[in-house]
């Protein structure tokens, strides 16, 4: 019996750990949400607040500040890991997650609704896909937030946005063939050999919106049922509350990133990686952090459209995340491992800062993402706007590369369009992982062997350059990652092996037939 070893390599130096070990000594409880206390006594927690927060509301016309105010205890979710059961595990998951943020988070929001009569809180959310309220706030609201046991640290906003693609051109509207990319991984070899096209799995995206109606995606949207009738509850996500359907709010990123992940319209164009497959969205990007943290909590638990009645068994097997900021920043990690828990795969953007080295984005830098992905061309050349490392967080970066140099997607309201960007490399990860499980239904879940899976399996490529002190001709390297993703080979792996108990062997492959 052959047993591959897919365990997650020990790949990171630094972990997320949100102050700890700080020792807080409590303030009694503010009366009507005050600060108890003098602005001395309170300025002795001010080294919990990020200078830059302060310094937002010093600028301000109105003396006010956006933050996130994250909380000591965060939720233990080990439990979770070794679950299959995907539903119970979806809910174990929930429920602990919000069952800390419930009862820690209980007085602070008390007193931001006391402030906010007064004038001193414009706005504040609570969350619990990590334990955490953003608010816009004055001075010493925030300063009485970082006085507060409960509180560990205070951060400024992570900007945010799709990755720019490059210039749109319009593409032909019925090739009648599939599409260079879709071949390049593999994609229609595991078609033909195993059946498999990604039937059975959810696969999801974080982004600008789609075109729930596109010719290419209706088939495959979860919520379409049948005769032109459509149920969007659970199946869309609008934080701001403005689209009530699926649809490219700010352009067509969205719909172009979910037409490579799924797309087919049963006419020609043949686009998508997994177009067995069906989707979900959320509109995070790029509003601002509230919008990105309500999607990405509503990968864990759906919702009806108002937000209510959340169903962690409606949850994706893997969300796509083509976004992403500055380099070196922490504020995302948590809420990747919360994902990562409940067994939502993550695919993270490398960003298009390259071609120089430490140009890494962030949250596809963060410890907590298994699989950034960089783009390569229809030669496996890195593209010149791919970012790559060394990784500030330690590691390799990007860990994978994928066709990302005109790639041929859809489009609104009908048509093709060509695009460049590793927001068009990420997806192909995505609609892999959907492939896989599609595959092998054992797989769903276990996000450390599915990324070592990709990374073992894909075509080692070398370069001149080096970066962070990793010579390019070997692989790994930080501008490549370990290569550029292979699905057919990984298919391969997985379904001459299977999956048992954290390693791949053949006595564990389930019935599923090619």
């Amino acid at each position: 019996m052959t047993i591959f070893s897919l365990a997650r390599p020990l790949r990171w130096a630094v972990h997320l750990v949100v102050l700890s070990g700080l020792l807080l000594i409590p303030l009694g409880a503010p009366s009507a949400g005050r600060t108890s206390g003098t602005v001395g006594s309170l300025a002795a927690f001010s080294d919990k607040i990020d200078p830059a927060v302060l310094a937002a509301a010093a600028k301000s016309p109105d003396g006010q500040a956006y933050a996130l105010v994250f909380f000591k205890e965060q939720a233990d979710l080990s439990f979770a890991r070794h679950m299959n059961d995907w539903n119970a595990r979806g809910w174990a998951v929930y429920r602990a997650l919000k069952g800390v943020a419930d009862r820690t988070q209980k007085d602070v929001l008390a007193g931001l609704a006391a402030r906010k009569t007064d004038g001193a809180v414009a706005d504040y959310h609570s969350y619990w896909i990590v334990n955490l309220v953003t608010v816009r706030a004055d001075a010493d609201t925030l300063r009485w937030l970082a006085a507060r046991p409960e509180v560990a640290r205070i951060y400024p906003e992570l900007k945010i946005e799709a990755p720019k693609p490059q210039p749109v051109s319009a593409g032909p509207g019925s090739p009648g063939t599939i599409e260079w990319n879709i071949s390049k991984i593999g994609a229609p070899d595991v078609w033909a050999t195993y059946n498999v096209t990604g039937t059975g799995t959810v696969v999801a995206n974080v982004d600008t919106g789609v075109q729930y109606d596109h010719p290419a995606l209706v088939n495959q949207y979860r919520g379409n049922l049948g005769g032109g009738n459509f149920d969007h509850n659970y199946n869309w996500w609008d934080p701001t509350h403005v689209y009530t359907y699926p649809f490219p709010i700010e352009d067509g990123h969205g719909t172009h990133v979910m037409g490579t992940e799924v797309g087919d319209d049963g006419a020609g164009n043949q686009i998508g990686v997994a177009p067995g497959a069906k989707w979900i969205a959320a509109y995070g990007c790029c509003p601002d952090n509230d919008a990105l943290l309500s999607a990405e909590q509503f990968m864990i638990a759906p919702t009806d459209l108002n937000g209510n009645n959340p169903d962690p068994g409606k949850r994706p097997n893997v969300v796509n995340n083509s976004w992403g900021g500055p380099g070196g920043s922490l504020i995302f990690n948590g809420l990747i491992e919360a994902q990562r828990a409940a067994g939502v795969f993550p695919a993270y953007a490398a960003a298009n800062s390259g071609s120089a080295c430490g140009t890494m984005g962030s949250p596809g830098d963060n410890p907590a993402v298994g699989l950034s992905v960089g783009a390569t061309d229809s030669n496996d050349a890195i593209a010149y706007f791919s970012s790559r490392g060394s990784n500030p967080f330690g590691g390799i970066g990007p860990d994978v590369s994928a066709p990302g140099v005109s790639i041929r997607s859809a489009w609104p309201p009908a048509t093709y369009a060509v695009l460049s960007g590793t927001s068009m490399a990420t997806p192909h990860v995505a609609g892999s992982v959907a492939l896989i499980i599609s595959a092998e239904p054992m797989m769903a879940g276990k996000i450390d062997q599915l990324e070592e899976l990709l990374r073992r399996t894909a075509v080692g490529l070398t370069s001149s350059q080096t970066c962070g002190g990793v010579p390019g001709s070997q692989v790994p390297n930080n501008t490549y990652g370990w290569g550029r993703i292979d699905l057919k080979a990984a298919v391969d792996m997985v379904w001459h092996a299977g999956t048992l108990s954290g390693q791949v062997t053949d006595a564990g492959r389930s019935q599923a037939q090619p």
